[in-house]
């Protein structure tokens, strides 16, 4: 009952929330359709829903005109082949004072934007980054939640939820004060990862809300993943950019975890001496990492992919 009177209590003050959802588009016509549906139908009602496409799609801007819905608003980025550079571009045509992301070919639930409102207000914070969990599906069976572990209590921290295994953040449960992604547009030159590098950047000193509501479902092609395995060298650099802004505990998750798989994959064997030098400079060459690292050597994630299939089909 108290959890009904306090969704009463924020939707009445809902015209304080002035939320603008931007969707960075390409293609994907029936997508972005479904999910500009899913920001419209909302139980906390956002003020405009902006699908910012990476140049001119006369075909798309008809399919959401035919919405007739007046919150409706479609802007045509210059071409670039930037999901960055899209979303930022979006963005600076947003009106309201929260923004939240939306990828194209994810659906929030209707109480997302509602549950994340509500738990600032119980926080009592009043600016902060929101986000959510997600369901994620394959060919319809879902296959994972993630995060997998949200804190209940106080703020979590950013660099758990992003690098200890937690499954990560998906930047469609992304909400923040448009101020700070005006003053920390995305990196335009970074992809993959340009996420991590904004939330590790825009995220310094706020506190960081995590409902622990699935409040997003997003669904993988055949050729997708939710980690890319392989381009060593671009996660080294980008590492390398950004370590200063990672606390040593997480940099050693990074490492072990992602770059040695990344190195074992491209078979960047001469790599592994100076990422076990890493590990040791931040004292994180424990048995542990040492086991990830092993690992990552000796069963390469196709390799374990290949074992778990096999293992899946003896089991039946």
């Amino acid at each position: 009952m108290q959890k009904e009177a306090d969704c009463l209590n924020l939707l009445g003050t809902a015209k304080s929330w002035k939320v603008s959802v931007v969707i960075p588009s390409y293609g994907r016509h029936e997508e972005v359709l479904r999910a500009v549906m899913s920001a419209l139908g909302q139980r906390l009602p956002p003020m405009e829903v902006i699908v910012s496409n990476d140049g001119p799609d006369p075909d798309k801007r008809n399919i959401l005109k035919n919405l007739e819905d007046e919150r409706i608003r479609y802007v045509e980025a210059p071409r670039k082949g930037s999901a960055a550079a899209t979303r930022n571009f979006g963005i600076k045509h947003a009106k309201g004072d929260w923004i939240a992301l939306l990828d194209d070919d994810d659906v929030w639930l209707p109480e997302k934007l509602e549950m994340q409102f509500l738990e600032l207000e119980k926080r009592g914070a009043n600016k902060a980054i929101l986000a959510g969990v997600e369901n994620v599906y394959f060919k319809d069976r879902l296959i994972m939640q993630r995060p997998k572990r949200v804190q209940t209590s106080g703020d979590g921290s950013l660099f758990d939820y992003l690098f200890s295994g937690s499954g990560g953040i998906n930047t469609s449960t992304i909400v923040a004060p448009t101020s700070l992604f005006l003053n920390y547009p995305f990196n335009e030159h970074v992809q993959p990862h340009e996420d991590w590098e904004w939330l590790l950047n825009a995220g310094k000193g706020l506190p960081f809300i995590v409902t622990g509501n699935i409040v997003c479902r997003r669904w993988l092609q055949p050729v997708q993943g939710l980690s890319h395995s392989g381009g060593f060298t671009y996660s080294w650099d980008w590492y390398l950019r950004n370590r200063d802004l990672i606390p040593p505990a997480n940099r050693a998750f990074f490492i072990s975890k992602i770059l040695f798989s990344k190195a074992a994959v491209d078979r960047k064997y001469s790599a592994m001496p100076l990422l076990f030098r890493e590990l040791k400079s931040i004292h994180a060459l424990t048995p542990a990492n040492t086991a990830h690292l092993l690992q990552s050597l000796l069963f390469p994630p196709g390799l374990r992919r290949w074992l778990r299939h096999i293992i899946s089909k003896i089991k039946r």
